[in-house]
């Protein structure tokens, strides 16, 4: 059975951070020690926490570098299907139907005229139909853009013929 990605990977990134922070801080202090022939105080403290913030920022460093460099970072950051995006997507659905809802007790308690109420619903309809296609496509973002393209498009036809 071949290693998973979890099992190729030697360190964590937090564990990364730690041990290039302690080599950070081992060397300032050991330079302090050998090359300063500094006393044991604060100025050999100082140099071992200026070791160790040097080791944490060439690892920030490194982090915000690699990905562009990663190829295999390209397609983790663009895949579809993040949970996070189809959690709001799902949120932006159900706010639509409530819209929607709140709408319709408004026209039925006579708060709103015919036209507003027309018009709003309408545009609450075509937002909800609109993610409920998003969910529904999942990773087949591309078949969706092509069906709203086409809408548009005979859309502005129609409304060129109209004129």
């Amino acid at each position: 059975m071949p290693p998973s990605e979890s099992e190729k990977k030697v360190f964590s990134p937090l564990t990364l951070w730690l041990l290039l922070a302690g080599i950070g801080a081992v060397a300032g202090v050991a330079f302090g020690l050998v090359i300063g022939r500094l006393p044991f105080g604060s100025p050999l403290v100082m140099l071992g926490i200026g070791g160790a913030t040097l080791g944490l920022s060439g690892l920030a460093v490194w982090r915000v570098l690699n990905p562009l460099f990663d190829a295999g970072s390209v397609e983790r950051a663009t895949a579809p299907t993040e949970p996070g995006r189809i959690r709001d997507l799902q949120r932006e659905k159900v706010a639509a139907l409530k819209a929607i809802k709140e709408v319709e007790m408004d026209y039925q308690m006579r708060k709103i005229s015919d036209a507003d109420y027309e018009e709003m619903t309408q545009r609450y309809r075509k937002r909800a139909l609109r993610l409920i296609g998003e969910l529904e496509a999942g990773d087949d973002l591309r078949s969706l853009i092509e069906q709203e393209l086409k809408a548009r498009l005979s859309a502005t036809k129609d409304a060129g013929e109209a004129q």
